[in-house]
Formats: C-alpha cells, sequence, structure tokens
C-alpha cells in the first residue's frame, strides 16, 4: 500500500519511538528522496544519527532543517546540542546568538544558554605551526596550493574563522568571488563581529564589480571596528572605481588618519587626486609614499603621469626629479628613480643617455647573481647557457603578436615558450621571488610562480604590467583549448621539468635572471622531447612594464627585438575598443600615447630591430616569411605557416574580434579590412593620421606628400588643445562634467604626450630613429 508523505513521516515517528532504527532510518531516507528539504524528515534523521554516536553525520540534517523552517525551536535546540557534543563551542554560541536575533526564546534555550557559558571554549582555529604554511603560500601567491590546504584544515577545525578567511581571500585572488564570498560568509556566521572578514568580502565584491555592495560592507566593517583603517582603504578604492572621487578622497584622509605610516594609502590617494586634476598634490601624495616605502612600485609609476603632464611647463626633466629623492641606501628607490628619468626622455635628444644610465645602473643591483653553494673548487665550471641567439617580440597596438608567436612555434631552431605568461619575468619582483628560497629551490619558486606553464587551465594569477595579476592567462590566451578538436590543454609535467632545469643549474657555478631563463627553455624542450638543437631563443615579450623591459636590455644587450606593427589608427582602435565600449577612459590616453612613442623607441634604435607588418604577414605570408628568417637567422620551414602552441594547433586567440570568423586560418584578412570608426570620429582619425604620418610613411601605409603633411601639421595644433570626439561621448554617457572632464590627470596626460609628439614633427617633420620596416623583395602599399 503506497503512503503520503505524512503518512510515511508519522510511521517513521512511530517506529524511531519503538527502537526500530533501521524501519526509521529507510522510512526518513524515502521521504527525503521524494523532498530533499523536507524539515521533519532532516531534523529526525539529524536526531536519529545523534542516537547511534553519529554527530558529526547528523550536522548536515539539522542545518538542511534549519535552513527550510528556522521558526522551529526544536530544530536550532538539537543543531546546538550536537555542536556541544563535538566541542564546536564557537559555532554553537553562533547559532544560539542567531537564533536568538529572530526571536527563537524559552526555557530550554535559557538552560542551553547556561550551559555553554559555563564550558571553556576551545580554540576553533588551528595551531600557527600549522596555519603559518598556508599563510606563507597565500603570501607567496601560491594562492591554489593556500586554498587546498586551508579546505582540507578545515575537515579538522570546521570552525576556524582564519582557514575561511583564507579561503576567501584565495579564491578572491583566483577570481573565484563568489566562492570567496561564500567562505567569508560562513566566517561571518562563526564571528558575526568579524570586521576583518566583512573588509576581505568588499574587496571580493568590488573585484566582481558590485561596487555597491561593496561600500556596503566596508560600511559594517567600520560599526564593528570605527579605527579599521584598511577598511576606509579599500572603500577608497570601490568609492573611485564608482566615480565618487570626493567620497573616495575622505575615506582616503580617514585611512591616513588612523593609520599615518600606510604608504599603500597616501599611493592610492594620489590616483584620486590625479583624476581630480590636482596633479601637485598628487605628486606631493607619491612622494610620502615613497618616503614611508621607498620600494614601493605603484607609487613609482603613479610619478609618471603628472611629471609627464609638467613637462610642458618645465621642460627641465632634471629640475622636475630633483625633489625626488630616493632614501639612502634603497638600491631599488635609485633604480626606480632613473627608469622614471628614461620615461620622461623618451622620445627627446637624451634618450639615449638616459637609457645607458638606467642600464648601468640595472647591472649593478642587489641580489642579481646567485651561487651555486656546491661548487667549492675555485675553477669556475664550464658555463651551461643555452641557445645563442635571442629575438624579443613585442607589438604596436593590437597588432598580432600571439600570430606570430604562433607561427614561430615548433621551429627546429627556436626555443620558445607559450603565450605571454613572461612578460614581468624580468621584473625584480619575480626575480626576488624565485632566488628567496636559495638555489636549491629556485626549480620549485619558478614552478609555483608559473603554475599556468604546467597546467594552462590552472587559475593561478600571473604578475603582468603595473604589479597587476592575471589569473586563468592559459584560458584567456587559448592555451586550454588546443588541438585539432579544440579539446587539449597544454600541459608540462612537473617532476621532469624540475629534474632537468635542476640538472642543467647545477652545470653552472652560478647564474642571473637571463641564464635561468635561457635554461628554462632548455628544460622545457627536453621535457617535450625535443631535441633539436636551439641556437635561437624567441622571447614574446609582449608589453611589460618599464623596469621588466629595461632590465631584460642591459640582461640582453645583444638581443634582437622584432615589432608586429599595423596601420596605426587601426591597431589604436583596436586596442582601445573594449576600454571604450566599458567606458574606462583612463586607458585610453596611456595606450594612445605608448603607441605614438614606441615608434622611435631609443631601444630599437641602439639595438638591432625590425618592424614586421600584419598586413605583410597575412597577405604575403610566402614572402614576409622567408624575409623575417632570413633577418632572425632561421631556415624557412613548413611549420612557420602554421598556428601552434607547444606544437599543438592554436586557434587564436579568444578575446579577438575574429576568433570565431577566421579561426585557425593564420592568414585570415578579416581584422586588417575592419572599417575605423567604431571608436574614433573623422576629425579624431585626421589628428592622429597626422601624428603617425611619418611611420605611415616609413612603413607603406601612405605615400609620402611633405606640403600637405605641413599643412595638416598645423591644422592639428588647435585641435589638441580641445577634446576629441571619443571622449565627448564618453563624458556624455558616464554623465561627467566637462569643466571636471578636462582637468582630469588623464586628459591633461593625453594633450601633453600629443603635444610633444607635434613639437618634435613641427621641429623635424619626422620622428628620428625609427625602427626600420623588413624588407621585402617587392614591397606593397596597403591603403
Amino acid at each position: 500500500m503506497e503512503l503520503t508523505l505524512e503518512q510515511a513521516l508519522q510511521k517513521a515517528i512511530g517506529e524511531h519511538k519503538a527502537g526500530k532504527i533501521h524501519e526509521a532510518d529507510r522510512l526518513y531516507t524515502a521521504i527525503l528522496q521524494a523532498q530533499p528539504k523536507h524539515s521533519d524528515a532532516n531534523h529526525n534523521m539529524g536526531v536519529l544519527a545523534v542516537s547511534v554516536g553519529q554527530v558529526q553525520e547528523a550536522l548536515p540534517f539539522f542545518k538542511t532543517a534549519l535552513e527550510a523552517n528556522p521558526s522551529i525551536g526544536q530544530y536550532w535546540l538539537s543543531y546546538i546540542d550536537a555542536l556541544i557534543k563535538i566541542n564546536r563551542i564557537t559555532y554553537a554560541k553562533a547559532l544560539l546568538l542567531e537564533a536568538k536575533g529572530i526571536g527563537v526564546k524559552g526555557k530550554a534555550f535559557d538552560q542551553l544558554e547556561q550551559r555553554l557559558n559555563a564550558l571553556n571554549e576551545v580554540s576553533p582555529d588551528p595551531p600557527q605551526d600549522q596555519l603559518q604554511p598556508i599563510i606563507n603560500l597565500y603570501t607567496q601567491g601560491q594562492l591554489q596550493q593556500a586554498l587546498s590546504h586551508a579546505t582540507k584544515m578545515l575537515e579538522q577545525f570546521p570552525d576556524s574563522v582564519v582557514l575561511y578567511n583564507i579561503c576567501g581571500a584565495a579564491n578572491a585572488g583566483l577570481k573565484q568571488f563568489d566562492a570567496a564570498i561564500d567562505g567569508y560568509k560562513q566566517a561571518l556566521k562563526i564571528k558575526p563581529d568579524f570586521a576583518e572578514a566583512y573588509c576581505n568580502m568588499g574587496v571580493a565584491l568590488k573585484d566582481k564589480g558590485d561596487l555597491d555592495a561593496a561600500i556596503d560592507v566596508y560600511q559594517k566593517a567600520l560599526k564593528i571596528k570605527p579605527d579599521f583603517a584598511d577598511a576606509y582603504y579599500n572603500m577608497g578604492i570601490a568609492l573611485r572605481d564608482r566615480g565618487d572621487l570626493e567620497a573616495a578622497l575622505g575615506s582616503y584622509q580617514q585611512a591616513i588618519k588612523i593609520k599615518p605610516d600606510s604608504a599603500e594609502a597616501h599611493c592610492n590617494m594620489s590616483i584620486v587626486l590625479k583624476e581630480k586634476g590636482d596633479l601637485v598634490a598628487a605628486l606631493d601624495s607619491c612622494k610620502q609614499a615613497l618616503k614611508i616605502k621607498p620600494e614601493l612600485a605603484e607609487a613609482w609609476n603613479n610619478l609618471i603621469l603628472p611629471l609627464q603632464v609638467m613637462k610642458l611647463q618645465t621642460p627641465d626633466i632634471e629640475e622636475l626629479l630633483s625633489t625626488i629623492t630616493p632614501k639612502a641606501g634603497s638600491k631599488y628607490a635609485q633604480i626606480a628613480k632613473c627608469v622614471l628619468s628614461f620615461i620622461l626622455y623618451q622620445g627627446g635628444r637624451n634618450a639615449e643617455i638616459a637609457l645607458n644610465e638606467v642600464c648601468s645602473l640595472l647591472s649593478k643591483a642587489d641580489n642579481t647573481v646567485i651561487r651555486n653553494p656546491d661548487v667549492t673548487t675555485k675553477e669556475p665550471l664550464p658555463q651551461i647557457t643555452g641557445p645563442n641567439k635571442t629575438v624579443a617580440l613585442v607589438h604596436f597596438g593590437r597588432s598580432g603578436t600571439g600570430l606570430l608567436h604562433s607561427l614561430i612555434d615548433g621551429h627546429p631552431e627556436v626555443s620558445t615558450m607559450p603565450s605571454i605568461y613572461f612578460s614581468e619575468f624580468f621584473n625584480k619582483t619575480t626575480w626576488d621571488k624565485i632566488v628567496s628560497g636559495g638555489w636549491s629551490e629556485m626549480a620549485d619558486r619558478f614552478i609555483e610562480t608559473y603554475e599556468v606553464l604546467f597546467d594552462a587551465s590552472a587559475p593561478s594569477p600571473i604578475e603582468t604590467k603595473s604589479t597587476k595579476r592575471i589569473a586563468n592567462l592559459g584560458r584567456k590566451e587559448g592555451m586550454a583549448n588546443v588541438g585539432d578538436q579544440r579539446d587539449e590543454l597544454l600541459r608540462v609535467d612537473k617532476a621532469l621539468f624540475r629534474a632537468e632545469l635542476q640538472r642543467l643549474m647545477d652545470l653552472n657555478d652560478h647564474l642571473e635572471a637571463f641564464v635561468f631563463f635561457k635554461l628554462i627553455h632548455m628544460a622545457y624542450d627536453r621535457v617535450l622531447n625535443d631535441f633539436n638543437h636551439k641556437h635561437l631563443m624567441f622571447y614574446h615579450i609582449h608589453n611589460p612594464d618599464y623596469y621588466a623591459k629595461l632590465n631584460f636590455v642591459q640582461s640582453a644587450p645583444n638581443a634582437n627585438w622584432v615589432m608586429m606593427v599595423r596601420e596605426p589608427i587601426q591597431a589604436c582602435e583596436s586596442w582601445v575598443r573594449n576600454n571604450f565600449r566599458k567606458n574606462e577612459y583612463t586607458d585610453i590616453p596611456t595606450k594612445i600615447i605608448s603607441m605614438l612613442f614606441e615608434i622611435d623607441n631609443v631601444i630599437h634604435h641602439k639595438q638591432r630591430s625590425v618592424g614586421v607588418r600584419l598586413e605583410d604577414l597575412k597577405e604575403f605570408p610566402r614572402k614576409t616569411i622567408p624575409a623575417l628568417c632570413d633577418w632572425i637567422g632561421i631556415e624557412e620551414t613548413e611549420s612557420l605557416y602554421e598556428m601552434t602552441a607547444q606544437g599543438k594547433k592554436w586557434w587564436g586567440d579568444p578575446d579577438s574580434p575574429d576568433y570565431l570568423k577566421d579561426g585557425m586560418e593564420p592568414f585570415g584578412k578579416t581584422s586588417i579590412r575592419r572599417k575605423i570608426g567604431s571608436v574614433f570620429s573623422e576629425d579624431d582619425q585626421f589628428i592622429l593620421r597626422t601624428l603617425f604620418h611619418p611611420f605611415s610613411v616609413r612603413f607603406g601605409y601612405i605615400e609620402e606628400n611633405v606640403e600637405q603633411f605641413k599643412i595638416d601639421l598645423q591644422a592639428i595644433r588647435p585641435m589638441l588643445d580641445k577634446m576629441f570626439d571619443f571622449e565627448i561621448t564618453i563624458m556624455e554617457r558616464t554623465q561627467v562634467d566637462t569643466e571636471q572632464f578636462m582637468k582630469s590627470g588623464s586628459y591633461l596626460y593625453l594633450r601633453s604626450g600629443l603635444i610633444e609628439r607635434w613639437n618634435v614633427l613641427a621641429e623635424f617633420h619626422t620622428y628620428p630613429n625609427m625602427i626600420e620596416p623588413l624588407k621585402l623583395n617587392s614591397p606593397q602599399i596597403v591603403s
């Protein structure tokens, strides 16, 4: 006879009271199969489990019953009693507090509260010696490992708010925001007054894009802990991102009032001041940050914009830099100031002098060489140095560096690793991390830093420009869906790689970053069973920070440079398109100015360099590739006409608008035939085309007309003092006041860079030291 759920429940309760445990269990289970969230069945199943000593197993049933119907007092009593039985006193107290908060009360609750108050509370957190290794993993950036260890330890310490907090922070770093927020919520359920968890949840919500929710939880943190400087600091970031600059400034000021030595707060306040157009105050905030923390890279980066703008009024760069005095004894600060000097001299007469000075200083930096402790003889070992030639690949806007890299991949004479994971390899922070554990740990620390090299699906973040970190970079670069069926991902065996790299290292009595980088390439090739003789290392450096790029220049002074180029307005518009759509104005001036200064970068003038047109590569691959092979010094092979990564088919950059259309076709024409105008109006294009004119002539995009160019140059000068049409569009979309928009640091930065470039053209009618184009047998002009 078939029973209804209510009849089955009553029968189960009867069997339960009669002590017929197995029959009651069978009936409760049947009810839960039909209705998994049935509150009474879940509760009674929990009671049944407790009665046979399975208290831990009872907890999920009690939890489900409570979630289904929190108004039933007995559910709370049973759950809390079970927690007491397994000594989870902290969580039991938190639940009792939650029950009282929703109005559940009675004599049984009063007795339970007295019972809880009489108990000695056991620390819910692991001992420090067990916790510290997890904290170390997190602080070293090994987020996936920290998350795995913390999650495992929660089985033993299920009420540890510290472990939940670590899980939340690790998930947030891996861009798994919902999981991060869940972790913080669990911590707050155990400890409702945990202000730090509210603050960290705010960071996750902000990074997820929910700025209003982030600000709300920061305010909750401050209600609990009014002098919480970190909450004010992080709220300042969220307010700035929301466009509320005055409120952001006030939040930073509160953080500094509470914690005057917060270099990060001073540094971030400089960003708000910069966006408000108060460049002198922004400069002062950066200086204050550097007084506190001379090696704060973000503060040095934040100096670039105000100083670049001030150059128009104070052309004497040494005078501009004179007020920035690095703290005595800090070599990094001295180098950072020298790098800043190079940036400000770019495109000017003293650029090469500045380059030589910074390279000289970088060569004398601390911690550049690490010695093999096992080499005790005075006779040096015959150093294994890897490939004897190096080619570095850089971009020009969005110009197809990923395509060229994929064509070079698999060449028998060339050692190259996939993607652009290593753009910041030559930054100080990367090398410091790799050598921090000594010689014996270098291989392991490299593997930990670049987890994505060994598993392209790994979410572990990679450092990129301006100290930002990008999670899931392998997936974003299309390295997790390679192969003929797009169902393979790139992998490298860690154990084999570690052993091979260590073997190669031990053949050297000392190492510095550049040689170590070549050993990494050698180990990578051998683990993939590629035993071809590799005489050339191809390094897709892409778009590094200035420090990383200049450090590579001094480390590899004989490297050759290849710049992928494209019709400049098209390359620029493609590069800024997403920023324009999202109204991310601050990134657009930076990209436009970087392109205008890259075409005559003194690095490319001083070292052997060449520009390869994307149009030539796509239109005339059988002419362009042989010419590039001759220039690089490798044989032409058929592999150069296939897009691969680690020898497997690569299907292109998933972020490309042509990804689905051109797919695996390396020489598809969609990108080079795309019409311009999605960002730049006719007037915008006229200004930019005039400023790019010498470059466009040199690379055959237009034919030279000197007289018309001079006329156009004079015509655009007054236009530089006015708003671009794309700026007006963003201003209207974001509803920013015109005066406020034109006072912003980014707006002024764009003007200063454009005017500086205009001044060079007005004097020389060209850019001295422009990069040379790759010579083909029969050059083509693309109109």
